[in-house]
């Protein structure tokens, strides 16, 4: 993930981390289950950002950078 961490980084801008982080908290409701419609806009905005392949084998990663990283590390305004 690291190769791609700055290059996505660079291209994120405030706006799209809060909806991807806001799908990312969404993706499960209260009893653990998966809310297909969140996990749906999840992916469907990281396909901006990545391959298919890419999300496939570092979707792990890219969550806990997306959990991670606050709005004031992306330096692209809204």
């Amino acid at each position: 993930m690291n190769k791609y961490k700055e290059m996505f980084i660079d291209k994120l801008t405030k706006q799209d981390l809060r909806e991807l982080q806001f799908y990312l908290k969404n993706q499960f409701d209260e009893n653990r289950k998966i809310n297909p419609g969140y996990k749906l806009k999840f992916e469907s905005r990281l396909r901006q950002y990545f391959h298919e392949e890419v999300m496939r084998r570092e979707i792990v990663s890219i969550e806990t950078l997306l959990g991670l990283l606050e709005p004031g590390d992306v330096e692209k305004p809204e």
